[in-house]
């Protein structure tokens, strides 16, 4: 649940989600008006406890905000009117760690080990099956903990609401639960007295894989050494070994601290009763309380330096990444604005676009197009999620005698900034992407806005401000207008004479894996030797206590649950769909109220292409829109992209049969969105990459190459249990070894062989070779628009598909073969050696398909087997962080384990499931 470094997300980069159509919900007229007036909620009026303190309807996002105070204690309360079905809520306290004991981290998670009203362990867990969230969850990040959920059923957002608040504010924070959550003694042999001692504990292992990640070591370090001052010097999540320092009693007073009204942030979104929520939290848990000072929390700004400094670090060597010598990453990061600044942190967002995203910004040009690493790095970017914000340009694989040089270029490139300046047109780039990013709204619209105001919000920012995005896209212009070199002085501001700069170095180390296991040996050592009799039969007794309790059954029965009957049964609106031919292409064209947008996306089929075409179209799929055409070069290319639509997105598309899982489709899947106006430009993109695509620039395919092979293996470690699941279905069905050589490790180990046996030339050619697909592949399209703009729509439609020579197709079944027969006694299994402490574990079977008539309960099984097996036993007892079953469409279900300190105990456990479940079954109801 700890999200990590989340405040190295960017809040503006424009996600991809190609597949999305949704339209922004729209407000009634009638309810509209009382809204536009800010007549519901009037500013000074009193309301369940709270003063409404500000009122104002957000035109950008047809939604009217309101803000509160609770007159007893102080909290802050953000409501989102707006007329959405997908209802949220969350409950947010500022919390600023002064050690790296993991305090903050550990303390949410046993928060979440039952409370007040409900003494059952993991009731969130216990949750899954008895409610219909949309999310679920609980998150720290560096000086906050924040609760959210989100529902569409009001019955089961009221059950939730009861759960979330009186974990908040009522946790038991139980003892033995500090022990399962943070960390404990205990014996390697539960039962023998005489066995070693060792560390346990789920945070203790989470963390632990959370810094098998050399990013995560590399991100954490920058983060602490450029804010050395308060609580952003420490490890807010936990440094493994500081956690065993934390003891049960700083648990609990953190919470009584922390944990107040007064130092709480409540948010709510969507359209259920506003009244009734007020009403519920004054009534139940606020008015319990009296208002405290929290200054205590407030972080107060970074003291600035005086001069820049540097600083180099190790980490463990990867043994699936780069060759050992180019495992080196650099960063060159200032402190910028103060968040509470709203203008100017979105006007460091604007530049940071300008100057690191795509092959028309300046450090682009500078760090990445000279090849002379593997690409940006992770922390690359601008940081908007603490106090002070940070920028940040960083290299990845790259030889440590480059540093200097990097050092270097990164000031002449500042220095041409402040001379030239920036293109109008590119500005203008960024600024559309905006005005698209508005627009495009997606069902987790409510969520979105929550994580984004939270950092501001916990800082007492103005987040009305932060939400009229339109406002300050004109105080942007109006500043431009007024002085033609105004982002050239805000470049010269935050950067030449900002004398608050961290350079870190980050380089490999063979030792860095021995030293850590050699200070965790001593800091063991040194607790054991601390111990007398007494305290040894306490652990002992601890342990077993602590077992016992995992492997009890608790009573759920406090817990609140859907009944049937609670369950709204009817259809969700469906939007009108017709097919239609369209110049012999088959087509869907979907009829929505789109907010402007015209959404579009195909599938080429790829049967024609050899074996080694098809494991190279990721590599394809990549390099594909950062070529030029005919008509364009591959800068003019990229800036006609991003200034008329959303990004042209290519990735390979695999879709099982729902009826049979021994076919599957295999595709090449486009897509992209555009604003109304932009619709004839980006047709006609599509069809300059269909026709004029010119791939033929070995030097730029060689950087392109060397980025992609390098961003391969970064992110391994944190999605290990992706990566395990997708190996083992790989051993199951031609369909699952397909996707392992599309994206998983197999994929990585054959980009790895072909860079090592042919030139990038060479390479180049074999991927220029799939351009095939443009000049007689099967096609099929589906649009989405607003029925106002159908004509325009469907008429440049018609022409990009005239322009292009593709013949239509009915899809193409392949052939997906078991790879293990059902009666067979020879089970597959592999093992994939990484040099991280923790290990992620999975295990494949063939079921049925989706339209089975077994297919739904099967589904119903993987979330009762998670929830009532897998967490309570590899999780809660043997101390993953994380444990599940899962079902995919054609039928594979698949076990799993996440930061996993076991291997074949767990395989173990996946193997009990089927006695375990012949046991459970017939104990089954409703509620369960």
């Amino acid at each position: 649940m700890f999200r990590q470094l989340s405040s190295m997300k960017r809040v503006w980069q424009t996600p991809h989600r190609w597949l999305s159509s949704t339209p922004a919900p729209k407000i009634n007229p009638a309810v509209l008006a009382n809204i536009k007036a800010s007549d519901r909620y009037k500013p000074g009026d009193r309301y369940n406890g709270f003063i409404c303190t500000q009122a104002q309807f957000i035109a950008d996002f047809n939604m009217t905000a309101y803000m509160f105070r609770h007159e007893k204690t102080g909290c802050q309360y953000l409501h989102i009117d707006r007329q959405d079905t997908n209802n949220v809520f969350s409950v947010n306290f500022r919390t600023t760690p002064f050690d790296s004991t993991g305090l903050p981290h550990i303390l949410e998670h046993s928060v979440l080990c039952g409370s007040e009203k409900f003494p059952v362990r993991d009731p969130f867990f216990k949750m899954l099956n008895r409610s219909l969230a949309t999310f679920m969850n609980a998150m720290t990040g560096p000086d906050y903990t924040l609760y959210p959920f989100s529902s569409t059923n009001e019955i089961d957002y009221r059950n939730l609401q009861t759960i979330y608040m009186d974990a908040a504010f009522r946790p038991n924070l139980k003892y033995q639960d500090f022990l399962q959550e943070g960390w404990r003694l205990e014996h390697a042999e539960l039962h023998n007295r005489s066995s070693e001692y060792v560390f346990k504990g789920v945070v203790y292992n989470e963390m632990k894989g959370a810094f098998a990640e050399n990013s995560a070591v590399f991100g954490q370090q920058f983060f602490n050494q450029i804010l050395p001052d308060h609580t952003y010097g420490y490890v807010s999540g936990g440094d493994p070994l500081a956690i065993p320092s934390l003891r049960h009693e700083d648990l609990v007073n953190f919470h009584q601290k922390y944990y107040h009204p007064s130092n709480a942030r409540i948010f709510s979104y969507g359209c259920f009763d506003l009244d009734r929520t007020m009403a519920f939290v004054d009534g139940q848990y606020l008015s319990n309380y009296d208002r405290i000072d929290t200054a205590y929390s407030i972080i107060p700004p970074q003291p600035r330096w005086k001069s820049a400094r540097k600083q180099h670090i190790q980490c463990r060597y990867d043994n699936m990444g780069a060759p050992i010598e180019r495992q080196n990453q650099i960063a060159i990061g200032y402190l910028m604005t103060d968040i509470t600044d709203v203008y100017e942190t979105f006007l460091m967002h604007i530049l940071t676009e300008l100057l690191v995203k795509g092959p028309n910004s300046y450090f682009y040009k500078s760090l990445i197009e000279p090849n002379l690493s593997g690409g940006y790095n992770q922390l690359t970017g601008f940081d908007s999620h603490i106090r002070d914000t940070m920028f940040v340009v960083g290299l990845q694989d790259l030889p440590r005698e480059q540093f200097e040089h990097v050092e270097q270029i990164f000031d002449r490139t500042v220095d041409e900034v402040i001379e030239k300046g920036f293109e109008q047109s590119h500005i203008e780039s960024v600024l559309h992407s905006i005005e698209l990013t508005m627009r495009h709204q997606t069902t987790r619209f409510g969520l979105g806005l929550l994580f984004n105001l939270t950092p501001l919000w916990n800082h007492d920012g103005d987040l009305i401000r932060a939400m009229n995005v339109s406002d300050l896209v004109r105080t942007l212009r109006e500043n431009m207008a007024a002085n033609p070199k105004y982002l050239q002085r805000k470049v010269e501001y935050y950067f030449r004479n900002n004398r608050h700069r961290l350079t870190m170095t980050m380089s490999p180390d063979e030792e860095y894996d021995r030293r850590f296991i050699e200070s965790e040996r001593q800091i063991l050592q040194q607790k054991v030797a601390q111990l007398n009799e007494s305290d040894r039969e306490r652990i002992y007794r601890e342990g077993l206590e602590l077992s016992e309790a995992q492997k009890s059954i608790p009573n759920t029965e406090v817990l609140p649950c859907l009944r049937l009957h609670e369950i709204n049964a009817k259809a969700v609106p469906q939007s009108s769909i017709e097919q239609r031919l369209v110049g012999n292409v088959p087509t869907q064209l979907c009829r929505v109220d789109t907010n402007g947008i015209v959404y579009f996306r195909g599938v080429l089929d790829v049967s024609g292409l050899t074996k080694e075409q098809k494991h190279l179209l990721p590599l394809f799929n990549t390099i594909v829109t950062q070529f030029g055409t005919e008509q364009h070069d591959y800068r003019a290319f990229d800036q006609l992209v991003s200034t008329k639509t959303a990004g042209i997105g290519f990735s390979t598309h695999l879709a099982e049969n729902v009826d049979n899982n021994g076919q599957y489709e295999f595709g090449l899947y486009f897509g992209t969105y555009a604003l109304d106006r932009n619709v004839p430009d980006m047709f006609d993109i599509f069809r300059q990459i269909f026709n004029e695509l010119k791939l033929t620039d070995v030097a730029r395919f060689e950087m392109l190459l060397e980025n992609y092979v390098s961003e391969l293996s970064v992110g391994i470690a944190q999605s290990g249990h992706m990566y395990a699941m997708q190996n083992a279905s790989g051993l199951v069905t031609e369909s699952g070894r397909l996707r392992e050589h599309l994206s998983g490790i197999e994929h990585l180990a054959f980009m790895k062989d072909l860079t090592q046996r042919h030139t990038p030339a060479e390479i180049l050619d074999k991927v220029r070779s799939i351009t095939q697909l443009f000049s007689g592949a099967g096609l099929r399209c589906a649009l989405n628009y607003t029925p106002g703009s159908e004509g325009q729509t469907l008429g440049q439609y018609e022409s990009f598909i005239n322009s292009v020579p593709l013949r239509s197709t009915a899809r193409v079944w392949n052939i997906s073969r078991p790879l293990v027969a059902p009666d067979s006694a020879n089970i597959s299994c592999r093992h994939t050696v990484m040099n991280i402490p923790v290990n992620y574990c999975a295990k494949s079977l063939l079921t049925v398909p989706y339209s089975d008539r077994h297919y739904a309960p099967l589904k119903v099984l993987a979330k009762y087997l998670s929830a009532k097996y897998l967490l309570p036993v590899v999780r809660e007892q043997n101390g993953a962080y994380g444990a599940g079953a899962k079902i995919t469409s054609d039928g594979l279900f698949s076990f799993f384990s996440y930061r996993d300190p076991n291997s074949r105990s767990t395989l173990d456990v996946f193997d009990g499931a089927y006695d375990w479940n012949v046991d459970k079954l017939p104990k089954l109801d409703e509620q369960t």
